[in-house]
């Protein structure tokens, strides 16, 4: 018997909790955007440093919808920098890093271009370009996946 391709895809909903464990990001909500060639994150008090070659940045990520408490701070190795042109039309030069993301059981390495647009409801916008080969998204749905904040919540210290 034939396995139907569709069937091997990770089903997800419109919104997911994903996780960057290179970023020390155990959940952050994610809006999974269709129609999105780049996925952003968005990013507070960020700098830029030379070590050796390399161009690295360090920034922080408020993980949470309207919460300010919670702070993650990262390093990363700079991959490239991107020309962004933002819903009002402004345009704007961003950094761009590439890192492990976990969504359910898929894990993917993905490029994430770092935005200093805090407003934003989601901190978190995915390319759903980026995994369509691994997914197959519900618009309908929201987290398809399960809710890692409660998981978080009743994991043994």
């Amino acid at each position: 018997m034939k396995k139907n391709k569709n069937s091997l895809l990770l089903d997800i909903g419109w919104c997911e909790w994903v996780s960057f464990p290179a970023l020390k990001i155990p959940a952050i909500e994610a809006q999974v955007v269709l129609d999105s060639r780049q996925s952003i994150l968005n990013i507070f008090d960020y700098s830029t440093f030379k070590e050796g070659e390399d161009l690295l940045i360090s920034f922080g990520v408020h993980p949470i919808q309207n919460n300010h408490d919670v702070e993650i701070y990262s390093v990363m190795p700079v991959k490239t920098r991107r020309l962004v042109t933002f819903e009002n039309g402004d345009r704007e030069w961003c950094y761009v890093i590439e890192t492990e993301m976990r969504i359910g059981s898929m894990k993917k390495n993905v490029e994430l271009t770092l935005v200093n647009r805090e407003e934003t409801t989601f901190r978190l916008h995915l390319a759903a370009k980026m995994i369509k080969n691994l997914v197959k998204i519900n618009p309908q749905k929201s987290y398809l996946t399960g809710d890692i904040l409660n998981g978080l919540a009743a994991s043994p210290a």
